[in-house]
């Protein structure tokens, strides 16, 4: 084809195409974040040994992202960068080979839109469901949550729902279906949620119910285990089931969450699961500054009667927002509930000094839902929690906190620092607190539209 038929043909697809590109509206955005935390850490998630030092660290994360939307089509794409400083040498060599930092793709996902309200999203994606105990794109963890999965989507008014799927292998292997995949991940996911709400009641009501499958993989050696003779690949499944319901009315004071989930199926190493957790949530606006909370958690646990190879009671957290609930010290997240289970109970006040400055503190008490086989004592210990929140400007967040743990010595049994029993004696333990600063600035570089 010569330049003059290569011009003409390019004239023409531009003039087809024109009403078309003058019609549609698109819109094309870039945004970024920054957001460095400074920790100090002596007992934070676990009692310290008067032998260890606090540790003091700087966490980084670095995001630059991309969306597209028009009538048809949406798409986001997103970098992140996450480590500590002092992880890379001035010359940019790695100190360390942590796998869970560094430079990655966070997001990639696009959406195809339907009529009628429906829509699919394909990609890696964040979930963020409901109180997000179960899914959350967790904003807290300096590498955040992403799945891979595909995603059909229903919005119609007040009603919405879900379906989602995820088909995990950790290669691409043209001679086999079969992969060395372990347990800790989910080798295939399946959900549903739906979302319903009564306006003129103040109601919220949604359910979410949530198939995982597990892949364990089991090799038998030879005589002198020098030799794997055979691999057999085992399949477990785990169901979350549950719902929820939250009364919000404005210009009324209270208003209530509550959630309910149960658990069956195997665990990921096949033991038998049976299980629950309960959360309620109050909120009383005092005056219009001033907000109090009062709330309880409460996860299933598995009695010493039950043997612990064979069957579980203790509820398992999913892919939520661990540092969101049970404490900010992180000794009892959702994903690491004592095998006893947990009761988690808080009350908390927050006051809004001004549209910049919000300052909030809470207490808060555990227990184990069922007793030890060796102790009749359930008491975990208490947690104090201060939080301070500054809106520095409109693209900048200034945040701040300090938090401490009273522990028991049951706190420290169940952390795994006793001394193997039948010695009773403990490691004497620093008193824990836990103190943290961060910034995040969140601009948003540029935006490009046609209409």
């Amino acid at each position: 084809m010569n330049k003059h038929t290569f011009r003409k043909v390019i004239v023409i697809l531009l003039s087809g195409a024109y009403p078309f590109i003058i019609n549609a509206q698109h819109e094309f955005f870039m945004d970024a974040e920054y957001r460095p935390r400074a920790e100090v850490r002596s007992g934070y998630s676990k009692p310290l040994s008067k032998e260890c030092d606090p540790e003091f660290l700087m966490l980084q994360r670095v995001r630059v992202g991309g969306s597209y939307s028009s009538k048809y089509v949406k798409a986001r794409l997103t970098l992140q960068d996450s480590r500590v400083f002092g992880q890379m040498t001035q010359q940019g060599k790695s100190i360390t080979s942590d796998k869970n930092t560094g430079l990655f793709l966070y997001e990639a996902w696009a959406e195809l839109l339907f009529p009628k309200g429906f829509s699919f999203r394909i990609g890696r994606q964040e979930l963020n469901y409901d109180d997000q105990r179960l899914f959350s794109k967790s904003d807290w963890s300096n590498t955040g949550n992403a799945h891979d999965l595909a995603k059909l989507m229903y919005r119609h008014d007040t009603f919405k729902a879900d379906l989602g799927y995820a088909y995990n292998n950790n290669q691409s292997n043209p001679l086999t279906s079969e992969y060395e995949y372990g347990n800790e991940f989910y080798r295939n996911m399946l959900f549903l949620w739906l979302s319903g709400n009564i306006r003129s009641a103040g109601l919220t009501l949604s359910g979410l119910a949530v198939r995982e499958g597990f892949q364990e993989t089991k090799k038998e050696m030879s005589e002198d285990d020098k030799t794997v003779v055979s691999t057999t690949y085992l399949n477990h499944y785990r169901y979350t089931y549950g719902a929820n319901m939250e009364f919000r009315k404005k210009n009324f004071p209270l208003s209530a969450a509550l959630s309910a989930y149960g658990q069956s199926g195997e665990t990921k190493k096949g033991l038998d699961l049976n299980a629950f957790m309960m959360a309620l949530k109050l909120d009383y606006k005092i005056i219009r500054p001033l907000t109090l909370t009062l709330g309880g958690d409460w996860y299933s646990g598995t009695s010493a009667s039950v043997d612990p190879k064979k069957k579980t009671n203790t509820f398992m957290g999913l892919y939520g927002s661990n540092h969101r609930f049970n404490g900010a010290m992180d000794y009892w997240t959702p994903t690491s509930v004592p095998s006893g289970g947990l009761i988690d109970l808080y009350v908390s006040a927050k006051y809004k000094i001004n549209d910049k400055i919000d300052v909030s503190g809470g207490f808060r008490t555990f227990r184990l839902a069922k007793d030890l086989a060796d102790s009749e004592n359930k008491g975990l210990g208490h947690e104090v929690d201060v939080d301070l929140s500054y809106r520095f400007c409109k693209i900048a967040l200034i945040k701040g906190g300090y938090s401490c743990y009273f522990c028991t010595d049951l706190t420290k049994q169940v952390k795994g620092i006793t001394l193997p029993q039948p010695v009773p004696e403990l490691y004497s333990t620093r008193f824990s607190q836990w103190a943290y600063v961060s910034i995040s600035v969140f601009p948003r570089l540029f935006t490009y539209k046609i209409k």
